[in-house]
């Protein structure tokens, strides 16, 4: 008689038995490589190579060179301004025949060569042309509008052309004119216009051959009173008549076999 209750459990044969127990297994291995994976360490990348920084030295100071002083000498050996055979104010082109040198002053306190120019253009010869501009071959300053014994050529020495100076036509033709700025009527040139006339009188001279008594003033050939009775005429003569010989002729002519006429 079959029994009412607990149905009796039934055990699967041993083949269904192992069939689950290894899906079973598998399951587990999923599982547990699953989690295995969530779990795993994070992968930390590689740092940057970051340089070090390098330590910053002060810079060195600049240290100013000073360049040396040009050597010279304590005592330096002085030479006469213009020796013997030295000509500073020879032309560049061919001399005129001169035979005269002839002295004047401006009669004036100030001056120069400018103003002198502007002065001359302003006159007349016999003509009534106006003149070409100063009528002076050199003119000598006094420190009142030119330095203090300054001697500057002008446009008539350097072009060797006829002065207008003398109121003479041989001695505005063959004459050098030079004036020197001043009223010496009134007062004597300086030290300074005094050295540097009896110099360049000396130097034009020597250079054509111009004797001493050739050397006036323009009272010796016009009635006027230029270049005054303060200027010392005797004193300048005296300066050609040191450097010249065979009776007042330039010694570099006397050389040169170049007598005077």
């Amino acid at each position: 008689m079959p029994s009412f209750g607990r149905r009796p459990l039934l055990t699967p044969p041993r083949h269904v038995y192992a069939r689950r127990v290894a899906r079973t297994s598998v399951c587990l291995l999923i599982a547990g490589l699953g989690c295995w994976g969530c779990t795993r360490p994070a992968v930390v990348p590689p740092l940057v190579s970051i340089p070090r920084p390098q330590p910053v030295w002060p810079a060195e100071p600049v240290v100013p060179v000073t360049p040396l002083a040009p050597e010279f000498d304590p005592e330096p050996h002085t030479l006469p301004l213009n020796p013997i055979g030295s000509n500073p104010w020879r032309p560049t082109i061919d001399p005129r025949n001169w035979k005269y040198l002839v002295l004047h002053h401006t009669a004036s306190d100030a001056g120069n060569v400018e103003s002198i120019h502007n002065t001359h253009l302003k006159n007349k010869d016999k003509n009534g042309k106006h003149w070409l501009g100063i009528g002076y071959h050199f003119v000598i300053g006094n420190g009142q509008g030119m330095d203090d014994g300054e001697i500057e050529p002008t446009f008539r020495w350097k072009q060797q052309m006829p002065g207008a100076h003398a109121g003479v036509n041989e001695h505005n033709q063959r004459g050098i004119g030079i004036v020197l700025i001043g009223n010496f009527e009134k007062s004597q040139p300086t030290p300074r216009q005094v050295k540097s006339v009896k110099e360049l009188v000396a130097v034009l001279a020597r250079e054509y051959a111009i004797h001493a008594e050739h050397v006036i003033g323009h009272g010796d050939i016009k009635a006027t009173e230029c270049p005054g009775q303060f200027f010392p005429l005797s004193n300048v003569r005296a300066s050609v008549a040191a450097v010249s010989g065979h009776d007042g002729q330039s010694l570099a002519r006397v050389a040169e076999g170049k007598l005077e006429r």
